[in-house]
């Protein structure tokens, strides 16, 4: 291709769409699948020569409000996140709506249908509609650059912040993406002084409240003459398609054309009129979105609309074109025919994109030499009845080695220890655990809860010095305060730290922190750590051996479950190429088989 053409990741023509529209202020909080989204932005910068803001924030809310604070001295800012991080931001998303920008402020918040890698797949328009803020869909990274520029058009022409709203096969695809030319930023910050708008008490809420509705009306009718104008070149038919960002893109791979699609690009706000002129032309409607039946709940008469409400999409996992044209031929009741054109060359309407249904692969494990197994591994054998809180994070995985019992949302390990502890009174050992960029991000708060409630268990904060799931973005810890120095200022009355690979120092101090907070004493802080073996600087040793002692008994494959140990025929071997040397699995052989070499 040309030299203004680039093979891009959806992330990265995301951050390409902020730079080329002017913005020039960016944060984020890592979270798959948004992480790429802050790097990209910082690499365009550097590649067009551009000065910007650029940072990781502790958490979403913080992050928000940086973002917000720009917006209001007349810069273009973008922030990004993924569905649940929204969760952590959305104080500031709700009120930003009423106060507005001065300049432009685009969240983009990547949703994961599945889900993949998050704890629900809740679909971000859902609080966009919640909050009055504009929300646009896009169904391919191309269509994701635009969608930011457009993003950023309509919140400085409407001062409003506008969501952009990716989902994972838009985000992590890709695809070859026009690369255009750079808007002018806004030049000489500042900030109007307007306490009715940006400090307003409820008084002035009110007012906001009705000035953000007439905005909003305005937008929807926008949106009406874009659907109105598809309309025109569409003849009345027995079904139609409405379709809006990814289902748009599987439905075009699925039916071929056999049937005409409305495609809806802001699914929200929606226009009322438009929508019944599109009932007027279909005898039937089936909707295609992702997650969940914005659009489908829109329509004047629901009794021939067709979607997740009424079974035909199912209610949970992704949208596929197998899927879609199951639907159609549920709804229509006759076989899809594929186009002309292909047909002419063989093709399918079945895309290779797994179901959600679909099972298989290799379960994910630590990485070998991962410091946190060393560490699961003691709690389970030292605390064989014990209870174990986990979080968010590779060390999630944990529980394939039995030591994470529950896993809510970023944070939520600590009040959920405290609630365990209060509501079983003691009488069972609770450990926790947490990585320190999860602790930053909203360990901090419950820990200071539980200290002045008098909870009584184990905090396990696993230190690998970097947020290792996402990518390896640092934590406030390399250039902020210690986690050691925020726990004690906390009033946490038991603080040890240990080195996880040294097995026996580990040990003694987990026992040691059981039998304090068991005793009723209060919260005892286990300090943990290592650095991550692939983004830290981990001194790489000589690959341990197994000797004939090796009985074929497991521990080391199955329960300590380092994937740099495997089973050949009946005694366990090593993958020397993927062991680190760390030496943790020597004290976990019973009969002592694990060897270092010299």
């Amino acid at each position: 291709m040309g030299g203004n053409h680039k093979l891009l990741l959806g992330n990265e023509a995301i951050a390409r769409g902020a730079i080329e529209a002017g913005c020039r202020v960016a944060y984020s909080y890592p979270g798959t699948p948004s992480s790429e989204i802050l790097p990209a932005f910082e690499r365009w910068a550097r590649f067009e020569k551009q000065e910007v803001i650029c940072r990781w924030a502790i958490n979403e809310k913080v992050a928000y409000e940086l973002a917000l604070a720009a917006a209001y001295t007349g810069l273009f800012a973008m922030v990004s996140m993924k569905q649940v991080g929204l969760n952590v931001a959305m104080d500031p998303f709700m009120s930003s709506a009423y106060t507005g920008v001065k300049g432009a402020l685009v969240l983009v918040s990547v949703d994961d249908p599945g889900p993949h890698s998050s704890q629900t797949e809740q679909d971000s328009r859902q609080m966009a509609l919640a909050a009055k803020v504009p929300v646009i869909d896009s169904s391919s990274p191309a269509e994701a650059k635009e969608a930011m520029k457009e993003a950023f058009r309509i919140s400085q022409r409407y001062q409003i912040p506008v969501m952009v709203r990716p989902v994972l096969r838009v985000a992590h695809s890709r695809q070859n993406v026009e690369l255009s030319g750079l808007e002018d930023p806004p030049s000489d910050p500042s900030f109007d002084r307007d306490p009715s708008r940006w400090a307003a008490t409820p008084v002035h809420r009110y007012r906001l409240h009705l000035e953000l509705n007439r905005k909003i009306q305005e937008l929807a009718k926008e949106e009406g003459e874009r659907i109105l104008s598809q309309l025109k070149a569409v003849p009345q038919s027995a079904l139609g398609i409405v379709a809006s960002g990814i289902g748009w893109a599987y439905a075009m791979d699925a039916l071929g054309g056999a049937l005409p699609i409305i495609k809806v690009e802001q699914p929200y706000p929606v226009d009322r009129e438009a929508f019944a002129a599109i009932q007027r032309r279909f005898a039937k409607l089936l909707v295609l979105e992702e997650t969940d039946p914005l659009l489908e709940a829109s329509f004047p008469d629901s009794s021939r609309v067709f979607g997740r409400l009424t079974g035909h999409i199912p209610s949970a996992g992704e949208l596929t074109p197998e899927s879609i044209k199951r639907a159609v031929e549920e709804v229509q009741k006759i076989e899809i025919n594929p186009c002309p054109e292909m047909s002419r060359e063989g093709s399918t309407l079945s895309l290779s994109i797994p179901s959600s249904e679909e099972g298989g692969g290799v379960k994910p494990r630590l990485c070998p030499g991962c410091g946190h197994r060393p560490v699961f591994y003691l709690m389970k054998r030292l605390f064989p009845k014990g209870i174990f809180p986990g979080d968010i994070g590779c060390y999630t995985l944990g529980v394939n080695l039995g030591a994470v019992d529950t896993c809510l949302c970023m944070g939520a390990a600590v009040s959920i220890a405290a609630g365990l502890q209060a509501a079983l009174k003691g009488e069972v050992p609770i450990l926790a655990t947490i990585g320190d960029s999860t602790f930053y991000h909203s360990g901090i708060p419950p820990l200071v809860d539980a200290v002045e409630s008098g909870a009584s268990f184990v905090l396990v904060i696993l230190d690998n010095s970097t947020t290792a799931m996402t990518g390896g973005q640092p934590t406030p810890a390399q250039r902020g305060p210690s986690i050691e120095s925020i726990v004690r200022g906390c009033g946490v009355p038991f603080v040890r730290s240990v080195h996880t690979y040294q097995m026996e120092e580990l040990r003694e101090a987990l026992k040691e922190a059981g039998e304090f907070a068991l005793a009723g004493r209060g919260v005892a802080v286990l300090l943990c750590e290592s650095p991550c073996v692939v983004y830290g600087r981990v001194e790489r040793r000589p690959p341990v051996s197994i000797s004939d002692k090796c009985t074929g008994c497991g521990v080391c494959v199955e329960r300590f479950e380092c994937p740099a140990l495997y089973f050949e025929g009946e005694k366990a071997e090593v993958d020397t190429n993927a062991c680190t040397g760390c030496g943790a699995c020597l004290s976990v052989c019973p009969v002592g088989a694990i060897e270092t070499q010299d």
